[in-house]
């Protein structure tokens, strides 16, 4: 079978994706969806009322049994644990694995949760200064404090994947103060318990720049980084820490994204702040002097992190705070990770891509290319070859893509069927495969690791030809409204 059958081929099962399956909320009064952006557990409550959340009574453990039940559920209800064996606290868990339930915590549909976001940035980019949080001595967060007898294995860390090398956290945002600047920064991260009142931080190669940074500025210093691992915040926030390449004063961009101050609290023993209204609070500080050994964990990608490798930090927990009755956040690696990544990859192209090639009308980054891998754009094409100047420039804007596939507006972006059907019955392989060859890759895709970087990218045009012709005039039925009819299921 030649190679470009065979990647024609393989990009028809990438296809298959998940669609999102629930419908956004009606309009509701602006300051509860505020709340809901910035308070977990009313968050919660929301997604209880519209139908959208499934409890689980019996007892699991947190130890493989509770992501395996989780699993069941990805892509569709988030899942709340009211019993994790060993700990007092429950576990939420699914809060960004479907587009539909995000865009209802929103209050729009899921399509313009990445217009809200990108909203957000660009504000916070004209005025760093605006919206300035208040820093509260006390909050929801300190409610209880805990600096003695500190115990990480109280709380309900899970260990999701059979092969992960202990508890991770895995949704929470770390806070950490610039050494320059005293402005703090926030980020996720994969944090490791492996003591009573130690974890271990990992930074991938390349991906934690100004976290590098500040703690080689430290480590020259001979000194520890503060840090607070936040759990269980709020939606707004915990997307703001997610855009990468914007340094410290970022926690602003939930403000924008809610349109008020979203409030800090002091720590009770360092010097970084914590979101006032997170369900736990790690207090900790980051020991540059030590170099430990973490892991596998089970990634995004589908992949298994290798022991050790990257850059790894001893934190050495200093207190715990929590909300008096607070829910414990994790986040099952996969679809949730991939609905953070998808929409600002589809901002990236209708803002910035779109500018050089008017003709599209619309982009889809779906689950199946890790919202970083992969990328649907449609077109109302004005000249043909403009979906080649299309792909290639969208492979361009956003160098993690291995494939772009290019439709027409007949063609359904969101339904995995419909993108494959113009694949199927448009896409002629002789020439309308495009391969960039000896590309960059992306450096946590495995293949791009395995082959030192480079890899070979492809694009594949399924749009009709221009102009178009009665062959490939798409078969369609007249648009009904079932309620006006008399139907007995």
């Amino acid at each position: 079978m030649k190679t470009t059958n065979r990647l024609f081929i393989f990009l028809l099962f990438m296809m298959s994706v998940s669609m999102p399956i629930n419908g956004y909320s009606q309009a509701s009064d602006q300051s509860q969806v505020t709340d809901r952006l910035i308070d977990l557990k009313k968050c919660i409550n929301f997604l209880e009322k519209t139908g959208n959340l499934v409890r689980v009574k019996s007892e699991v453990d947190p130890k493989y049994e509770l992501a395996g039940i989780a699993k069941k559920y990805e892509g569709k209800k988030c899942v709340l644990f009211e019993k994790v064996k060993g700990s007092s606290f429950p576990v939420f868990i699914g809060l960004l694995w479907n587009r539909d339930t995000i865009g209802s915590i929103f209050d729009v549909p899921h399509e313009q949760v990445k217009n809200i976001m990108a909203d957000a940035y660009n504000k916070w980019k004209m005025d760093k200064n605006a919206l300035p949080s208040r820093i509260l001595d006390k909050g929801p967060a300190n409610e209880v404090i805990i600096t003695k007898n500190i115990n990480l294995y109280d709380l309900p860390v899970p260990t999701h994947a059979l092969k992960d090398g202990g508890p991770y956290f895995d949704a929470s945002v770390m806070m950490v103060n610039d050494p320059q600047t005293g402005i703090p920064n926030i980020s996720i991260r994969e944090i490791e318990v492996v003591g009573n009142d130690q974890l271990v931080l990992a930074i991938d190669p390349g991906e934690g720049r100004h976290l590098e940074a500040y703690l080689e500025i430290k480590e020259k210093l001979k000194e520890s980084l503060d840090v607070t691992i936040n759990n269980g915040v709020g939606l707004a926030p915990w997307l703001a820490s997610t855009f990468s390449r914007t340094g410290p004063g970022k926690a602003a961009i939930a403000s924008h994204m809610v349109g008020r101050p979203i409030d800090l609290i002091k720590s009770q023993t360092i010097s970084v702040p914590a979101f006032a209204d997170a369900q736990f609070v790690i207090e900790g500080k980051i020991l540059t002097r030590f170099w430990p050994s973490s892991g596998p964990f089970g990634e995004a990608s589908g992949y298994y992190t290798q022991r050790g490798k990257g850059l790894r930090f001893l934190v050495q927990v200093t207190a715990i705070t929590h909300q008096k009755d607070p829910v414990f956040h994790s986040l099952l690696t996969g679809q949730e990770v991939w609905n953070v990544w998808g929409p600002r990859h589809e901002w990236a192209i209708m803002n910035i891509v779109k500018q050089k090639v008017p003709d599209i009308r619309a982009a889809y980054a779906p689950p199946s290319g890790w919202g970083v891998y992969g990328a649907v754009i449609q077109l109302d094409k004005s000249k043909e070859g403009v979906q080649n100047e299309a792909i290639e420039e969208t492979f361009n804007k956003i160098p993690s893509l291995m494939w772009v596939v290019a439709v027409d507006t007949d063609v359904d972006i969101y339904d995995p069927a419909d993108v494959a059907w113009a694949i199927t019955t448009r896409c002629n392989a002789k020439r309308g495969l495009i391969l960039l060859k000896n590309a960059k890759g992306f450096y946590a895709h495995p293949v791009a690791r395995l082959e030192g970087n480079s890899v070979t990218k492809v694009g594949i045009d399924a749009t009709a030809p221009y102009p178009r012709t009665r062959e490939f005039e798409r078969v369609r039925f007249k648009d009904v409204n079932l309620k006006n009819y008399v139907i007995k299921e």
